[in-house]
């Protein structure tokens, strides 16, 4: 495959989310980004085949879908002009759910909210630096992750399982998660000290109250306590409350 085409299938990967529908999620995405893959190739039979066997539902995380589509490509090129490559039908089935699950949290769950409480402390510090640092966290980890998903995904044809599997995601997704709720502590400190000059022992304990209210509920849903009945409940105590 010629490089223009592999940057032009990447580019297009990009895009997935733009056409992101009910009834088949990123599948019209995923089979737009192999076009550059078929557009130098005469057969429309063989064409039309490719992006049949691509149009199924898929979904993933939209960062980690690159590797994938990346991957098959690279399958699809070496089966050539043969009648089917199930081969990438499997491989694309098989990743899109543990990718989901891996980049979800890392990226919605830890990298996301790390970067965005840094760029708000920034902001109230009145650093006009705030919104391109947080721009700049963000974007540089996930394309980056992005282009080296993609390029380690087409060079193995396993969907870059080696390279994520070095990145560790699970691991830095504790690492970012933990630095964001330190962050967070210290957000709500800057918060009450400008905003409250005169803040005494009741906004300390109000907020403590809070704190610890919050670890109860957490408590009762480990223990086997329904998430919807801890929010009612929640609701409730703040009802009578106040």
């Amino acid at each position: 495959m010629k490089k223009s085409d592999l940057a032009g299938i990447f580019f297009r990967s990009l895009s997935i989310q733009s056409s992101w529908n009910f009834r088949g999620m990123q599948n019209v995405g995923f089979a737009y980004s192999l076009i550059p893959l078929v557009r130098s190739r005469e057969d429309k039979k063989l064409i039309s085949g490719i992006l049949a066997r691509h149009v199924p539902p898929f979904s993933s995380h939209p960062y980690l879908t690159g590797a994938i589509i990346a991957s098959v490509a690279r399958l699809e090129e070496e089966a050539g002009e043969s009648s089917g490559c199930q081969e990438a039908v499997h491989r694309k089935e098989a990743l899109m759910a543990p990718y989901a699950a891996v980049g979800d949290p890392f990226f919605w769950g830890g990298l996301r909210p790390f970067s965005s409480v840094a760029g708000v402390i920034l902001a109230l510090e009145g650093l006009v630096i705030a919104p391109l640092f947080f721009l700049l966290v963000y974007n540089s980890i996930h394309m980056w992750i992005r282009l080296k998903g993609f390029i380690e995904g087409y060079r193995d044809g396993r969907g870059g399982l080696g390279f994520l599997g070095r990145i560790a995601l699970p691991h830095k997704t504790k690492v970012f998660k933990w630095s964001a709720t330190f962050l967070l502590a210290l957000l709500a400190a800057v918060f009450v000290n400008s905003s409250f000059p005169l803040a005494n022992l009741a906004w300390g304990l109000a907020l403590g109250g809070t704190l610890a209210l919050v670890l109860f509920c957490s408590w009762l849903v480990g223990r086997g306590i329904s998430s919807l009945t801890v929010l009612y409940g929640a609701a409730l105590f703040f009802v009578v409350v106040v």
